[in-house]
């Protein structure tokens, strides 16, 4: 009988085609055909007999409720017959019919608030239900977030726009946009094309460009955080799913996730919805809909439950990639793999993922038509021990698109940040008891076993806190990167990056040094860090004393300020002189021609090294040109390096000259300047900057 009537229907030439009651409001007739009139006029395709509308009567619920007069999807309106206000029923079907021809003429086009204006506008409602003056500034922004997200209008953001229509008016040609409303509702921080550079070790930010405030929701890429969130899984497939950003498989596996872990590893991000969702929640008790936001889809009620800035993003990409490396090692293959997100894009631009060994994540956020409001698209490198991640963000495109700029981008990042180049290791606190000082969090840490018994423990900003009650030793200090302790846990290793390295040193041995100097100065560290570990070959790693180089992290929590940039060149200089010099050790130390003179009692320098008596010191320089200091006990000998010896005792440099004065019970120790004395002088540094001579030239007649 249905399909009888309708047939019947068509044969009378009926482009909109009433249901139910509907069908007995010969009004609710003549307003439709009069509004279909007025589109045809301006320009818009409408219903045909052959594709008709079809308007049915609309059943209040949850769904449905009276504060709606109507509703609308492609070729179906609901419409109530005693809408609440004063607008009657004819109003909101001419509000719907625009929705209807909007969608057969601008196939989408547009964004989700622009149709609605367009239908505030052509629908007369604003005559009938007149507003009060333009939007306040509260209700704008109200409006804006939603516009952001491209979530649908709720009552607030809906009044404010039937605001704006009232004070601008709206476009009467197809597809229009008032400019004017759209300028007040663009972001003025969201055009353009934004990126964000880390160190996978510290956290610390390497590089960025453009806007690093503004949150936005990461689409697909929560799918990372959820993924190391799963307690158990098969790690290569799900390198393939969240490669081809397989919500369904993913999500399959929910058994295995860890509520605690997600919100650990999402903790950085303040006032994020989800995370506070999940703390008064159990999962026995979430639907279909509330796990789709772990992987980024949207709540319920149209709104993304996580948004970040780029900064909070990249923390939490990276906390988890720390969390279960091992998980993502399938990343590497996205692009080159059928299905894989990255797959349709040109191999020009992915050339270089494959050349950086790059792990690889895109993200989409589109509004209900598809269309694309943001796209993100993570890169970490190299796949084996990721050192480096980059989140590049694009606004109005997918995530996977963002490679087309992101890889002359990752081109130039390639020669600066690279494997060989992008770790130090140096022990912490190396000449102090272990008992004498602990390990505080900044943020949230957890610990990680690794082969061998020993540990790493990352915390979700990157940072430390250290507190010592060692005497002689800063009282609190702060470190950025991952701490790895050995089985019994005596020797603690920061492994952090060469730059930030280089700026706590720079503060320990030569807080006042500037300009050229500097320059020269920071390229040696970043030079010694990055080939030093042999120095210590029981951690790999170097010491914090003057042994190796001075490191004391720094004085305060340095979040948020970037570090320094160390010249290439310079540092390719340095590789040519250590080459042609033999030299796997670049010396330098404070310098200056001032004599020095120490005197120690015999009794503090028996407690200095550990001994009951000590009869004798003498120097000794050997063949090689390294000092030694020959300690002389009744039973035995020992022979220490000088830089140690003087490290112990304190002294500002090697000492020149050691005697004893017996009638005094003390021993006499004198130099000159302070340091080791040998390659790059601080103060020779100084003062050849001030005459006017380069970085590279004060390198080459440091090492000659």
């Amino acid at each position: 009988m249905g399909f009888f009537r309708k047939a019947i229907l068509l044969e009378a030439g009926a482009t909109i085609l009433f249901f139910g009651a509907l069908a007995t409001h010969p009004e609710l007739d003549r307003s439709g055909a009069l509004a279909l009139s007025e589109l045809q006029a301006l320009g818009y395709r409408t219903p045909t007999v052959s594709e008709p509308v079809r308007v049915y009567p609309a059943r209040t619920g949850a769904a449905f409720t009276a504060a709606h007069a109507g509703g609308w999807h492609p070729g179906v309106i609901s419409l109530r017959e005693d809408p609440a206000g004063s607008s009657g029923p004819e109003i909101y079907l001419r509000h719907e019919l625009m929705h209807e021809a909007g969608h057969r003429t601008c196939a989408g086009r547009l964004p989700l608030w622009a149709e609605e204006a367009a239908a505030i506008g052509f629908s007369g409602e604003l005559k009938s239900q007149p507003v009060s003056g333009p939007p306040t500034e509260s209700e704008l922004n109200h409006l804006r977030e939603k516009v952001r997200v491209g979530a649908g209008l709720d009552a607030a953001s809906y009044g404010a726009l039937s605001k704006l229509v009232s004070s601008h008016g709206w476009p009467s040609e197809p597809c229009g946009v008032s400019r004017e409303i759209e300028k007040l509702l663009r972001d003025p921080a969201g055009s353009g094309f934004s990126y964000i550079l880390i160190s996978l070790l510290s956290g610390e930010l390497l590089d960025a460009k453009g806007d690093l405030k503004t949150r936005y929701p990461p689409g697909s890429l929560l799918k990372i955080p959820y993924a190391a969130s799963l307690t158990e899984a098969a790690n290569a497939a799900v390198g393939e799913e969240l490669c081809a950003s397989d919500t369904v498989k993913l999500l399959g596996r929910k058994h295995a996730f860890s509520p605690e872990k997600f919100r650990f590893l999402t903790s950085v991000v303040k006032d994020a919805p989800l995370a506070e969702k999940l703390a008064g929640q159990e999962a026995s008790g979430w639907d279909a809909h509330f796990w789709r936001q772990f992987v980024g889809e949207r709540s319920p009620e149209g709104d993304y439950p996580f948004e970040a800035n780029l900064r909070e993003l990249s923390l939490v990409l990276r906390a988890s990639l720390l969390l279960k490396p091992e998980r993502f090692y399938g990343l590497s293959k996205n692009g080159f793999t059928p299905g894989s997100t990255l797959y349709p894009e040109p191999e020009k631009h992915k050339a270089i993922l494959k050349r950086l060994h790059a792990l690889c994540k895109t993200g989409t956020t589109s509004d209900a038509r598809g269309n694309p409001l943001t796209g993100h698209l993570m890169v970490a490198w190299p796949q084996e021990d990721p050192l480096f991640l980059a989140v590049f963000r694009g606004n109005g495109n997918n995530g996977a698109s963002n490679i087309r700029r992101a890889s002359e981008v990752l081109q130039a990042w390639s020669s600066r940040y690279t494997p060989a180049t992008g770790r130090v290791r140096v022990r912490l606190l190396s000449l102090t008891p272990r008992a004498s000082w602990e390990i505080q969090d900044v943020c949230p840490s957890v610990e990680r076993e690794e082969p061998g018994g020993r540990s790493v423990r990352f915390s979700t900003c990157g940072r430390f806190k250290i507190v010592s009650s060692a005497r002689g030793s800063r009282s609190e200090r702060w470190v950025s990167g991952l701490l790895q302790s050995d089985s019994d846990g005596n020797a603690v290793v920061l492994q952090t990056d060469p730059e930030t390295y280089a700026d706590a040193v720079l503060a320990s041995e030569a807080q006042d040094l500037r300009g050229e100097a500097q320059k020269a100065l920071r390229a040696a560290i970043v030079w010694n860090g990055v080939h030093g570990g042999h120095r210590h070959p029981d951690t790999q790693s170097l010491c914090d004393s003057t042994h190796c180089m001075v490191f004391q992290g720094l004085d305060k929590d340095g979040s948020g300020k970037p570090p320094s940039k160390t010249d290439l060149s310079l540092l390719g200089l340095l590789d040519e002189v250590a080459t042609l010099k033999k030299l796997d050790w670049l010396s330098f130390s404070e310098g200056g021609g001032n004599g020095w003179e120490k005197q120690i009692p015999f009794r503090e320098l028996k407690q200095l090294v550990d001994e009951s008596v000590v009869l004798d010191l003498r120097r000794e320089r050997t063949r090689s040109g390294e000092i030694m200091v020959h300690l002389m006990y009744p039973e035995a000998e020992e022979k220490v390096s000088c830089e140690v010896f003087r490290a112990r005792l304190k002294l500002p440099s090697c000492p020149e000259s050691i005697q004893s004065d017996a009638a005094n019970s003390t021993w006499i120790f004198q130099g000159i300047g302070k340091g080791h004395g040998q390659g790059l002088s601080v103060d020779a540094a100084r003062t050849l900057a001030n005459s006017g001579t380069s970085a590279s030239a004060i390198l080459r007649d440091a090492y000659k």
